[in-house]
């Protein structure tokens, strides 16, 4: 099922599956996809799905329904090309599993990578560069964890201590 996914950073991870004949977008709470943007128009524009075609509808937007750059009155947008509404920037997806397969396909590097590039390499479109490097985590609660368990230690030692010696201290 085709899905439209907002890439503009203020709004990522925005999305909405297009499921039903007509979807309507704009910047107030009655469209069936709300983009809270003020660039946004308030009724901006409408998906139609006419069989395998996305088709895109301006609604007299104050700021323009524009694909791949070009501004739109009515134009079929297709997998992968941009939609702009205002200011704002989505994309056409596809199925999930088309971009789950892309996901579970490991890249192969043709030598491996040495032990000594790890620290220093960073794989890049499938050559080391030296931009950044593998770092070790801190593990904060490890520390805390320690120094709590060494404090402890030492408290039961002295209060072992601190019993034998007046056990064996006599009473007067």
């Amino acid at each position: 099922m085709a899905k439209l996914v907002v890439h503009t950073e203020s709004l990522k991870g925005l999305s909405h599956e297009l499921m039903v004949e007509r979807t309507t977008i704009g910047r107030v709470e009655d469209n069936t996809f709300q983009i809270a943007d003020p660039s946004v128009s308030s009724h901006h524009c409408e998906i139609l799905l006419k069989g395998s075609d996305v088709v895109v509808k301006d609604l007299n937007s104050t700021n323009g329904t524009f694909i791949n750059g070009d501004r739109i009155s009515e134009a079929t947008l297709k997998l992968g090309q941009t939609l702009r509404l205002g200011q704002v920037d989505l994309k056409l997806d596809g199925p999930a599993s088309a971009s789950k397969k892309q996901l579970d396909a490991t890249m192969v590097i043709p030598q491996g990578v040495k032990r000594d590039e790890l620290g220093t390499a960073l794989a890049v479109g499938g050559k080391l560069s030296e931009k950044a490097g593998f770092h070790k985590k801190s593990n904060k609660l490890n520390k805390i964890f320690f120094v709590g368990g060494g404090v402890v230690l030492l408290i039961i030692v002295a209060l072992i201590i601190y019993a034998f010696i007046a056990q064996s201290t006599p009473a007067e």
